[in-house]
């Protein structure tokens, strides 16, 4: 089912199954995705496990959330999914997050060791690749943007905003500003604040979050497990659906 509720004077759209359950699942989807990404697993797994509640926000600017009126950083992601969990009286959360919703989950799991007993992290972005490579992209960027002029050069202009990460800032140009904020945030000291048991799922053909950064976040989070599906890219939980719901389930039992 689907319904709204106000949270810092943000609307926010939600889906939930199994209401009022003694374990309670919140899923977090990355950028320029919503909740109902999640809609094939969180069926699934209501259906199999009753005594488990699941949710699936729409963050704010995705899905029907509307885009909020300032400039977000991710803390004030984190802040709205945690006043979520504590408006809602939602008990024993296991926060997944993908992609940004990953670094949303790393920032809150690290600051609120009480709301969130464990952590799923699914091909998670929040650490920033190496300043001398981005440097060196985006500087052949400015070189090559003469020649990106003419609309038959379009396609490989959009290649190269791939290399640079900058496609996303492209397609949601009423985020651009929160985009920044959000992309310029190196997590990676958070890491260590982490104690929940964590559970952190990456494709193997990752190439939006290279497989090195899950081996970093194994490294840095003290009670983590890392597993790799094969053969799965970016949206590993969508190319190796069977063995996501089996890893969770799993997981959600210990």
């Amino acid at each position: 089912m689907q319904n709204n509720i106000i949270i810092n004077n943000q609307l926010i759209s939600y889906y939930f199954f199994n209401e009022k359950a003694e374990k309670t699942l919140v899923f977090l989807h990355g950028w320029r995705s919503q909740g109902l990404i999640w809609e094939d697993v969180a069926s699934e797994l209501s259906g199999r496990n009753k005594g488990v509640a699941i949710y699936l926000l729409d963050l704010p600017g995705f899905g029907n959330s509307p885009a909020p009126k300032n400039s977000f950083f991710i803390q004030d992601y984190a802040n709205i999914v945690a006043e979520f969990i504590k408006k809602l009286k939602l008990n024993d959360v296991i926060l997944i997050g993908h992609s940004f919703g990953g670094r949303i989950a790393i920032k809150l799991s690290a600051q609120n060791q009480q709301a969130i007993k464990k952590l799923v992290l699914v091909d998670s972005a929040g650490l920033i690749a190496s300043a001398k490579t981005k440097k060196g992209v985006k500087f052949l960027a400015k070189i090559v943007k003469p020649f990106f002029k003419p609309k038959f050069m379009q396609g490989l202009r959009t290649k190269l905003y791939q290399k640079i990460g900058a496609e996303d800032y492209i397609a949601t140009p009423y985020l651009k500003e929160t985009f920044l904020n959000i992309a310029n945030e190196n997590l990676i000291d958070c890491l260590s604040y982490i104690s929940q048991p964590t559970l952190i799922i990456w494709g193997e053909n990752d190439k939006d979050t290279p497989l090195i950064m899950a081996k970093t976040m194994q490294e840095k989070i003290k009670n983590s497990r890392l597993i790799i599906l094969e053969n799965a890219g970016h949206f590993s939980f969508l190319g190796k659906p069977d063995d996501f719901r089996s890893l969770l389930e799993d997981f959600i039992k210990q």
